[in-house]
């Protein structure tokens, strides 16, 4: 998993093996990191004084400090910490535990370090990611935010039911919701149903706790919408454990999802992604009575730009058109149906507000051609433009 960088995020690498060291190095380099080793806490030290660091790999046994002091330094110095060790004893394991660490990971196999990898890839990637906690407990949901906090997760709190739905309205970023079952007004099951109603589980991730002993509360949870379940008190790795699988395969389906729903060459919808979003937006716009304002483009000579500049070339007057396109139309739905035919759906606006904003954007064009090896391509379109109170999508677009 390869993480790409807006900014430099810089690891210390606290490790006196030299094999293992290099291992680590390469993994994090790869998750998108800058890495300084160190061999020794002195090291370790020094090194902190020079750079401010995003997080640490720390070994708990080095040369100087045998007993897990590296990581209660790095910790004083409020650098996020994943420690991994070979050192697998239920004390030592306990010792590490109680320290407010992002991830304990011991050196047993490949398997370790694969892990490693998705951990360190993950840490930027939550940084956009909002998590409701629920919970009647101003105790629990403290507990609970900072557990995520050391993850770099946004957090957002919830007293109950009710008020994780007014919530979950106004915040598009919350991707997972981690809700008790036992609140007042309106409890976990029912709130687990409700969300349901309104998104996937392939749209957001819900997992449920409780402290009841009640054997069917998980089958409860799980048949009515969750996509997990954890019993209080939970243990802080598997509380991880279950937050990091969920959005990983939450993020696997996410991507497939664009795959399937995105046009490879240009970035854009594809035609299935147009005809499934634009279709549910006319019967809205029926429901409402509202006119349908839709547009059809198609590149002029698109023949003509392959045979004389290759399909490469071709390709590149693609790229160029559908970046304009999809910048001058940003707050509009915009897709490429296939070869250089390109649609328009307008969420608002009447006809003459269309007609202009296209006149508008084929003059941008026509001032701005392509470049495919130095050499200017000029590309001009062509454009039908229909408003109509006719919510048959496909219709409407034959008439464009």
């Amino acid at each position: 998993m390869t993480v790409a960088r807006s900014m430099a995020r810089r690891l210390l690498l606290v490790e006196d093996t030299p094999t293992i060291a290099k291992l680590q190095t390469l993994i994090a380099q790869r998750a998108g990191y800058i890495v300084d080793l160190a061999d020794s806490l002195a090291q370790a030290k020094q090194l902190s004084k020079q750079h401010s660091y995003y997080c640490a790999v720390v070994d708990y046994t080095l040369p100087d400090a045998n007993d897990g002091e590296a990581i209660d330094y790095i910790l004083s110095q409020n650098i996020p910490c994943i420690v991994m060790t070979a050192q697998v004893n239920d004390t030592v394991h306990s010792r590490i535990n109680e320290k407010p660490i992002v991830e304990y990971i011991t050196k047993e196999n490949r398997q370790s370090y694969h892990y490693l990898e998705k951990r360190l890839a993950s840490l930027p990637r939550n940084e956009g990611i909002t998590v409701l906690v629920v919970d009647d407990s101003r105790m629990t949901r403290a507990y609970m935010t900072n557990l995520l906090q050391r993850q770099r997760y946004q957090v957002e709190t919830a007293e109950d039911g009710i008020d994780a739905l007014r919530k979950l309205e106004n915040n598009r970023d919350i991707k997972i919701i981690v809700t008790d079952n036992e609140m007042p007004n309106m409890d976990g099951n029912e709130l687990c149903a409700t969300i349901r109603e309104r998104y996937t589980p392939e749209e957001m991730v819900i997992i449920g706790v409780s402290s009841s002993d009640n054997s069917h509360l998980s089958s409860r949870f799980l048949k009515n919408g969750a996509n997990d379940y954890l019993n209080k008190p939970f243990n802080e790795e598997e509380f991880y454990c279950r937050i990091n699988q969920n959005m990983d395969l939450l993020e696997q389906f996410q991507k497939v999802q664009r795959q399937a729903n995105q046009d490879h060459l240009t970035g854009l919808a594809n035609r299935r992604l147009f005809f499934q979003s634009g279709q549910k937006f006319a019967t809205h716009c029926a429901k409402h009575q509202r006119s349908l304002c839709v547009a059809m483009l198609d590149i002029d000579h698109f023949k003509h730009i392959n045979d004389n500049y290759g399909h490469d070339g071709g390709d590149e007057a693609l790229k160029h058109f559908a970046n304009l396109f999809a910048t001058h139309f940003h707050d509009q739905f915009t897709a490429r149906l296939g070869g250089e035919e390109f649609a328009l759906l307008f969420k608002h606006g009447r006809s003459k507000d269309a007609e202009q904003s296209l006149v508008a954007f084929c003059e941008e064009l026509k001032a701005t051609p392509a470049n495919y090896k130095g050499t200017a391509i000029g590309i001009s379109v062509s454009v039908g433009l229909v408003e109509a109170k006719d919510y048959d999508l496909d219709c409407i677009l034959t008439k464009a």
